[in-house]
């Protein structure tokens, strides 16, 4: 009893002593964050603060959207105009006409457009928005007004137009350092500093501080300034959250809505969101609210004051809307133009990469906290406000989950393997390979893939056009990885051995022989109806073949390569070029770019990575009657007997 009484006195004295130490480091951390407050408090003593403004009630029935990327496709019919956030694309009789002040617009309007995306149709499948967004070819320069009537109906012909307007377009894409419609990081962050003390602070001029609010909030958002003049726009709940403590802005992908599957359940996603959310200073938002808007003639009249006293005579509105994007792409720490693209809400098409991504919710808000700090360097901009907040992934709504992934090889192995006779075996197996194929190139998995004189099976080369459309130039070059290759080389031996135990069917042998000799045939074949002809494997083949192990459509294998790629570090560029995401003139191979075949070779190895995650590397193809199914490795099957 006296050991036990000793015992129980011993367990009360630690979790008396626990409890000491919880305490503790709660008083610190409650004194800490005192401190840190003290601090904040210091830095900004010298800046008058009002008391917190009362908020306006906004009008009635205002036309506010939500955000939502997908609806603004800028595709344009042949009669049409492109449309944009430039001051001058109001009507002439705006208070928004072109001035002599707005160096940045006074030009003739100008946008870059896409013409319809050209994809093929399948039975029993839809075209999915991603899938469209991913066909569109480069886009060509509209005019907001067309410099000569001619042009209105041969827009084609405005990609070799070499006008002074599209080549300051086409400079504005390659954000050159030498290009003048950028600042430099140091502009950037003098003019930062200036809006934030204006902004902030009781000056002598509200004009002044309403003008310099506005700015403020479009720099740190990407906002346009046309629409932030709007009566009404600032805390739209379409496109504001102002509730409890935090404010934030937000926008939607506009992802398409995934159709309901029996074979696969949420679980088997990577992502489950398409909202993207950026927080917001509350300060500055509660003056925006209760204050006077101010009008263009105000902006106008502010900007000259800007470029004056900061010595920036290239500062205009467009600089300013752009500038989040670029300290993104261009000066945060491990971040990149994707990323500042889901940011900045550019829209699908311009960046169809947004959708064949995944990120965490964390991340995002990390790499726009880094830019304000960037902004913010010569500032007191207190970035408090932004916390982490409940993690969830956004990006694209069909990319599946390694594990997934992995098992549906092992089922289409095991499919493969029931063939009942050998024409069946012949067509199962091509379907495996086919959907090996797409899961190790990334390549969109369209008609008639894989062209025998395209791949170099010595090399490690694959060259592809996989766009319906063949007349516009879209090659691209993929490496194979070497688990790939065997795949390729059983398949063609595969169908040598089928074409000698079948030497009555001629025609089938006469297809063989020419992928033999490397001419224009698909490697990748099916046996027709009646057996007796070899047809070019179709993705509504694929999709029906093996609906009832996967019931969706096969563009998911490009989803899923893509995000991959990613969660292996593999460089933006080396993915957009091998998946076909590169931006007009700014191809990895193209006249501007240092980047060598070498650097994309380098990417078999990612390739191969993933092989071996799903398995690949232990299947063998093997000869209907020898073993009759796509069996293991016979290493793999002697380590399993032992």
């Amino acid at each position: 009893m006296k050991k036990k009484k000793v015992t129980k006195d011993n367990s009360d004295e630690k979790a008396k002593h626990k409890d000491k130490i919880k305490k503790a480091k709660s008083d610190a951390k409650a004194k800490l964050s005192q401190i840190e407050k003290i601090a904040t408090a210091y830095q900004n003593a010298h800046v008058l603060q009002k008391p917190r403004a009362q908020r306006k009630k906004p009008p009635k029935n205002i036309k506010i959207k939500a955000i939502n990327l997908a609806d603004d496709t800028s595709t344009s019919p042949l009669d049409s105009t492109a449309t944009s956030h430039n001051w001058n694309t109001m009507p002439d009789n705006d208070a928004w006409g072109s001035t002599h002040d707005d160096i940045e617009n006074s030009a003739t309007t100008v946008d870059l457009a896409f013409l319809e995306a050209n994809t093929e149709s399948y039975e029993g499948l839809r075209t999915s928005f991603e899938e469209r967004i991913d066909h569109y070819e480069a886009p060509y320069v509209s005019y907001g007004e067309y410099p000569n009537p001619l042009i209105k109906n041969s827009i084609p012909l405005q990609t070799i137009d070499l006008s002074l307007q599209q080549s300051y377009m086409s400079q504005r894409n390659l954000a050159l350092n030498s290009n003048t419609r950028l600042l430099c990081v140091a502009g950037y962050q003098a003019l930062f500093a200036a809006l934030n003390q204006d902004a902030s602070a009781l000056t002598e001029s509200e004009t002044h501080k309403n003008c310099a609010g506005i700015l403020l909030l479009s720099m740190i958002t990407g906002l346009p300034v046309k629409s932030l003049l709007i009566t009404g726009y600032i805390g739209h709940p379409g496109i504001f959250n102002l509730e409890g403590k935090r404010y934030y802005i937000k926008h939607s992908l506009g992802i398409t809505t995934r159709s309901n599957s029996q074979t696969l359940t949420k679980k088997d996603y990577e992502n489950h969101s398409d909202t993207i959310k950026i927080p917001l200073p509350l300060w500055l938002i509660d003056n925006l609210l209760a204050c006077e808007l101010p009008e263009k003639k105000d902006i106008t009249t502010y900007l000259a004051t800007l470029r004056s006293s900061l010595g920036l005579p290239y500062l205009s509105i467009n600089r300013i809307e752009t500038a989040l994007h670029v300290v993104l792409s261009r000066y945060t720490p491990n971040c990149h133009e994707h990323i500042a693209d889901i940011i900045c809400r550019t829209p699908a098409p311009h960046a169809p990469a947004m959708y064949y991504s995944s990120h965490i919710s964390e991340m995002i808000i990390a790499h726009y906290k880094s830019a304000l700090s960037v902004f913010s360097s010569l500032s007191s901009f207190d970035l408090t406000y932004i916390t982490p907040w409940h993690k969830y992934t956004v990006g694209s709504g069909f990319a599946l989950k390694l594990e997934t992934v992995h098992t549906i090889i092992n089922e289409m192995k095991i499919w493969a393997d029931q063939s009942i006779n050998d024409d069946e075996h012949f067509n199962r197996t091509s379907i495996f390979v086919w959907f090996v194929f797409c899961l190790l190139t990334g390549v969109r998995p369209n008609n008639g893939l894989g062209k025998v004189y395209n791949i170099d099976l010595d090399m490690g080369w694959l060259e592809i056009n996989d766009k319906p459309v063949k007349k516009v130039k879209s090659d691209r070059l993929i490496p194979l990885c070497p688990t790939l290759i065997h795949h390729l080389i059983d398949y063609r031996d595969y169908l040598i051995d089928y074409q000698i135990k079948h030497q009555t069917k001629h025609d089938i042998s006469a297809t063989i022989d020419d992928i033999r000799l490397g001419n224009d045939e698909a490697l990748l074949k099916l046996l027709s109806e009646s057996t007796f002809i070899l047809k070019d494997i179709k993705r509504g083949d694929a999709y029906h073949m093996t609906k009832e192990i996967i019931d969706a459509n096969p563009y998911w294998t490009r989803h899923f390569v893509r995000t991959q790629l990613e969660r292996h570090g593999v460089q933006l560029s080396l993915i957009n070029t091998v998946i076909g995401h590169e931006k007009a003139r700014q191809e990895v191979l193209g006249r501007f770019s240092s980047t060598s075949k070498a650097d994309i070779k380098r990417v078999a190895s990612i390739f191969e990575q993933i092989a071996e995650q799903l398995g690949l590397t232990d299947i063998k193809i093997d000869n209907y009657p020898l073993l009759n199914h796509v069996g293991i490795n016979s290493t793999e099957v002697g380590h399993a007997n032992r």
